[in-house]
C-alpha cells in the first residue's frame, strides 16, 4: 500500500495493533515474563507495555508491513477492533445463533447464566435478533452450531467463530496480536477460525449487519 493508508479512518489502529500489542493482554500469555516486573505494573505504563509487547512478538519474523497491507481488505479490518468492541459483537452474534432459544427462556437461573456468559446487552438483542434473517445453513455448519444452540459458553464459542471467519486469512503476525489477547479462550477460537472461504464471506455479512445497527462507529471501516 502507498502511504494513503495515513489518512484511513483505521490507520491509527493499525498503528497501535503494531506498536501496542499488549494493550489487551491476558496475563495467562506472558510466560516467563521477570518476576521482579509486575504484569499489572508493565500494562498500567505505557512505555514498559511497549517492551512486554516486544518480549511477546520474540521470534516474529514478519515485518508490520504486512498488518498495514492487511488494512487494505475490509475484511482484516475487524482484527484491528479494538479488543472490547470485538468480544462485544461476538457476544451479539452469540446471541443471534441462539436467539429462538434464548428468547423462549423462562427460568431466572437460566437468563441469569446467559447474561453471565453474554452479557446483559446480548440477551437484551436475543429479542431482535429473532426478527433478523437466519444465518446461513453454510455458516453455522461452519461455526459449528446446531440448529438451537442453548449452553452460553456454546452461543459464545459459536459468535466467535463467526468473528474469526468474517476477519478471514490475515498474516501470522496479526494473529499472533489476536492470539494474547483477553479473554485468552475466546480469541483462541477466533484465530483459530481465521481463514479465506465461502463460509467466511458469509460472516463477514453478518458481522457487518452487526456493526451497523449496534456499532455505527466502526460502520465506516467495512463500507
Amino acid at each position: 500500500m502507498s502511504d494513503e493508508w495515513l489518512d484511513a479512518p483505521w490507520a491509527r489502529a493499525v498503528m497501535c495493533c503494531i506498536a501496542d500489542p499488549a494493550a489487551d493482554l491476558d496475563s495467562t500469555k506472558a510466560h516467563g515474563w521477570p518476576e521482579w516486573m509486575p504484569l499489572d505494573s508493565a500494562q498500567s505504563d505505557p512505555f514498559t507495555r511497549v517492551r512486554l509487547g516486544r518480549w511477546l512478538l520474540r521470534g516474529q519474523n514478519d515485518e508490520p508491513s504486512a498488518i498495514i497491507d492487511a488494512g487494505a481488505a475490509p475484511r482484516s479490518r475487524l482484527a484491528l477492533l479494538p479488543s472490547p468492541d470485538a468480544v462485544r459483537l461476538m457476544r451479539l452474534a452469540g446471541a443471534w445463533v441462539g436467539a429462538a432459544g434464548l428468547t423462549r427462556l423462562l427460568r431466572t437461573t437460566h437468563i441469569a447464566a446467559v447474561r453471565a456468559d453474554l452479557g446483559e446487552e446480548a440477551v437484551a438483542f436475543a429479542h431482535e435478533a429473532a426478527l433478523l434473517p437466519r444465518p446461513t445453513a453454510e455458516l453455522m455448519s461452519a461455526i459449528r452450531a446446531s440448529d438451537n444452540p442453548s449452553a452460553p459458553s456454546e452461543l459464545l464459542h459459536c459468535g466467535a467463530a463467526m468473528f474469526g471467519l468474517a476477519i478471514g486469512d490475515i498474516p501470522q503476525m496479526l494473529r499472533t496480536r489476536l492470539s494474547v489477547r483477553c479473554p485468552a479462550p475466546i480469541w483462541a477460537a477466533v484465530v483459530e477460525t481465521c481463514r479465506g472461504d465461502k463460509a467466511g464471506e458469509d460472516a463477514f455479512y453478518a458481522i457487518r449487519r452487526l456493526v451497523r445497527k449496534r456499532m455505527p462507529a466502526w460502520s465506516i471501516w467495512f463500507s
